[in-house]
């Protein structure tokens, strides 16, 4: 999303005034990257594992080009970590994000309502004034927008 990708912009350039160089180290990715990425997840860690940290392809935000997984560089050990969210630049993320439009999507202690682990790097873009009031409630998306979790049962394709 260019708007997506704009408001990344801006908020990286504000981090880098307090002294952080935000990288999006993986944003948009098409129905096979994704398919390819899930694939050898499930071969390395086996299917249950790899469902409580990657979409199953046809149901990645990252497919809709609202997503963002955010590092910072030369910090590369945090990328896709948990030990991210103890970064200072992981810290200014959290508490900057939603003044750029962006979320963090899966919270710590959320895992049952998002259906997802911990992931203090994945923030996902829904407009400045969505994310000011998701954030100011303090609630994950889907309990803002009254949803229930529910894990894919098939793979939706890009055709579908």
């Amino acid at each position: 999303s260019k708007e997506a990708r704009a408001s990344f912009s801006e908020m990286a350039a504000e981090a880098k005034l307090s002294g952080y160089e935000l990288v999006a180290f993986s944003t948009y990715r098409s129905f096979d990257y994704q398919s390819q990425l899930y694939e050898r997840y499930v071969s390395n860690d086996g299917q249950e594992a790899a469902d409580r940290y990657s979409a199953r392809p046809g149901y990645s935000e990252h497919q809709t080009g609202l997503a963002f997984d955010i590092g910072e560089e030369l910090f590369e050990e945090h990328f896709a970590s948990e030990s991210f969210g103890e970064t200072e630049a992981g810290k200014w993320v959290a508490a900057n994000a939603a003044k750029y439009g962006f979320i963090m999507r899966y919270p710590k202690g959320k895992e049952k309502i998002t259906g997802y682990m911990y992931e203090p790097w994945h923030f996902r873009y829904i407009g400045v004034e969505q994310a000011g009031k998701v954030y100011e409630s303090k609630l994950t998306l889907e309990e803002y927008l009254n949803l229930q979790f529910r894990k894919a049962e098939a793979p939706i394709t890009d055709h579908e």
